[in-house]
């Protein structure tokens, strides 16, 4: 479990039910950070180098500052950031063997997204400031859904909890099956395009079927406060529902 002053906010939701679209509105406002990105990046470029190389990275066009940005992530920034990361969660490579094992479908796949967590947590965690509320769009709770999807069912979501920082609130973000359906034709990111899936209907099933077993999980446990916002109005009242659970 994490410990309280590493504490978060998770977003949880299937495909096309708009919970990147909630989160990202979310954490535009100061007080919310969304922990990843250029935000982070930029953070911990500054924290690391102050003085004339601070000055020359904030004085970079757009293009050498992504550039540099991406370095600094991936040499060596990465590989740190995952080892300050196991420090606190020893137990979290068991979590990514039992990625391995339970999904029956694409399991390096599972694994690596569950890394890809870890970096963006540890990340997150590290730059973000007191006024702030750190808040994950893919984080450890989308890593379970998505070992799950990938026909994880023998995952013990109790015993994954264990393994991995578990946020203090969990966001679940729904949409009807339709509505989720359509908004992934809208955007032309569908489940069949992205996954290859041969029926999206119960692909999309599938994911809605994996979010409600984690959700379940969270709400069974003492530690995690689950949200629950339906995104079928406009943006500016869904995220103003979520800041008014969160603020409780």
């Amino acid at each position: 479990m994490s410990p309280p002053d590493r504490s978060h906010v998770e977003f949880l939701g299937p495909p096309g039910a708009g919970k990147s679209t909630v989160h990202g509105r979310l954490t535009s406002e100061p007080r919310y950070y969304g922990g990843i990105y250029e935000d982070a990046l930029e953070r911990l470029i500054l924290d690391t180098y102050d003085g004339p190389a601070g000055l020359t990275y904030r004085l970079l066009p757009s293009r050498l500052r992504s550039y540099a940005e991406t370095l600094v992530l991936q040499h060596p920034a990465r590989e740190r950031l995952f080892s300050e990361f196991l420090l606190e969660q020893s137990a979290f490579p068991d979590a990514m063997v039992g990625a391995r094992q339970a999904a029956s479908r694409d399991p390096d796949k599972a694994a690596s997204l569950l890394r890809d967590a870890a970096d963006r947590y540890q990340l997150g965690v590290e730059t973000v400031r007191p006024d702030e509320r750190f808040c994950m769009d893919e984080g450890f709770m989308m890593g379970a859904v998505s070992i799950l999807w990938r026909g994880g069912d023998r995952l013990s979501l109790e015993a994954y909890f264990e393994c991995v920082p578990t946020p203090e609130t969990l966001v679940h973000v729904t949409a009807p099956r339709a509505v989720c359906l359509r908004r992934q034709r809208d955007r032309e990111k569908s489940l069949r395009e992205r996954h290859g899936v041969a029926r999206t209907d119960d692909a999309q099933r599938r994911h809605e079927e994996a979010c409600s077993r984690v959700v379940a999980t969270a709400e069974a446990t003492d530690s995690i406060t689950v949200v629950r916002v339906s995104n079928e109005g406009t943006l500016e009242d869904v995220v103003a529902a979520v800041d008014r659970a969160l603020a409780n």
